[in-house]
């Protein structure tokens, strides 16, 4: 008992003491884009808007502090030639450089390969797609290949579809495409669906992430999570935008402003309540910083309007921690535990602020599957939530569709159903087993009674 006592305790200060394992990319490291907007297709007619939308991508990108390469109406040889350059200027940038692609004008997929179309295409049948057209995978690889740890490829293709029937397999639109390492790829829309031209001069996808990419402090995945609920939304969900991504660092188009230091959220919750004690903890804590000057003047002129004495050392503890759970960020609760160590509001406050990073771990990209192996990670996290009764062998049948669906109404966060996602099976992971299915069909039963031919259910 004495073991198993002591061991508790280790792993218990062990998990207090586990630093933050995710990463960022460094605010000071080299950023390079490459802007390209095709619009005045000889064979396929003008587009209204790429080249309009590349150019304001390219002064966000300006803005956000990328040395920006722009281009426009590029044939298959010079299309080709800009992703060589580029590469070779990541390369020679070296490894810390971060790189943004961005693509607007006509895509299309062909057999399950996704393409940009140069504006000297010719396409009249399938046949032509390949050799007169620049993969994306290939785009995707070349960049992976120049040894950077970040890529970004950004695809607003697919603006109608141009082509003679039966060229394009499934009409506009680019298919979701496997994890390339090093590179996270988005696209305007999937397979099957337009990615609207826009009526203001830019697209949705573009005008949503000119305007996402500028907030402070949001991650990548988080920025592509605002641009598609917002396309969706301003689409009326006729274009629902994707990303894949194999990436193992946090990236922010703009930074987040650092965070409080413990003195100034001291401050703040002792101007909030209004307490003495409070005033007089910050003083005695942190009497250098210019936050103790403010204390001083404060405390002093309360004291002025009421003679009052200040709580004890619990009172002010919980008075912070009362703070920390309106905040609910990691911080708050580590100033709790830094000021009041020994106090039952520390390890509150310690627990809090573990499972904060804990759920913000969860929410970063995380590994990624695809194939048979998300189907069967789908199925099973389906299982768990009480909406699949079928054989979890990774094959995405009917039951696993309906499964997805009836499981779709208990997140609040919008996934395709009628395809294996990552998005779908991050959102299904936070939905707690006793919110899942079984709880849904009981609430769907109503008990009912009938009086006088009028049903009265509740």
């Amino acid at each position: 008992m004495l073991l198993a006592a002591a061991l508790m305790a280790l792993a218990a200060g062990a998990s207090r003491a586990a630093p933050d394992t995710r990463k960022s990319v460094a605010d000071s490291a080299p950023r390079l884009a490459l802007v390209i907007g095709n619009a005045n297709y000889a064979k396929l007619g003008t587009l209204a808007n790429p080249g309009h939308d590349a150019q304001l991508i390219a002064d966000r990108l300006r803005q956000t502090g990328f040395e920006v390469t722009a281009v426009a109406d590029r044939d298959l040889k010079s299309l080709s030639e800009d992703v060589d350059a580029f590469a070779q200027k990541i390369k020679a940038r070296g490894p810390a450089t971060v790189a943004v692609l961005y693509y607007a004008g006509h895509g299309v997929e062909s057999d399950g390969a996704n393409y940009l179309v140069p504006v000297n295409a010719d396409i009249k049948r399938r046949a032509d797609i390949v050799p007169q057209s620049l993969s994306v995978k290939r785009v995707a690889d070349r960049l992976s290949s120049s040894g950077n740890a970040l890529n970004i490829l950004i695809v607003d293709a697919c603006r109608d579809n141009p082509f003679p029937p039966g060229v394009a397999a499934s009409a506009p639109g680019l298919v979701p495409m496997g994890a390339v390492y090093g590179v996270f790829i988005a696209s305007a829309t999937g397979s099957g669906k337009t990615a609207y031209d826009g009526d203001d001069g830019h697209s949705p996808y573009t005008r949503a992430l000119a305007d996402a990419m500028i907030v402070p402090g949001e991650r990548l995945e988080d920025v592509f999570k605002s641009v598609r609920r917002q396309v969706r939304l301003s689409t009326g969900e006729q274009q629902i935008p994707w990303e894949s991504t194999s990436l193992e660092l946090d990236f922010f188009f703009v930074p987040p402003p650092p965070p409080p230091s413990q003195a100034a959220q001291l401050l703040a919750a002792a101007r909030e309540t209004g307490n003495v004690a409070l005033y007089d903890l910050l003083v005695d804590r942190f009497p250098t910083s210019p936050e103790a000057g403010v204390a001083r003047t404060a405390a002093a002129e309360l004291r002025k309007s009421a003679a009052a004495s200040g709580p004890a050392a619990a009172s002010a503890a919980s008075l912070v921690l009362d703070r920390a759970r309106q905040t609910r960020t990691p911080e708050a609760y580590d100033l709790v535990a830094a000021l009041f160590p020994d106090t039952p509001e520390a390890d509150e406050a310690r627990a809090a602020a573990s499972r904060l990073r804990e759920i913000t771990v969860l929410d970063s990209a995380g590994p990624t599957y695809e194939g048979r192996e998300l189907v069967q990670l789908i199925q099973a996290e389906l299982t768990r939530l009480d909406c699949f009764v079928g054989e979890q062998g990774g094959a995405f049948d009917a039951a696993t569709i309906q499964g997805l669906r009836r499981a779709s109404l208990l997140s609040d966060e919008h996934y395709l159903w009628h395809r294996p996602t990552m998005a779908a099976l991050r959102a299904l992971k936070k939905v707690d087993s006793r919110d899942g299915c079984a709880r849904q069909r009981t609430v769907a039963a109503p008990r009912c009674l009938r009086v006088n031919n009028e049903d009265f259910c509740q």
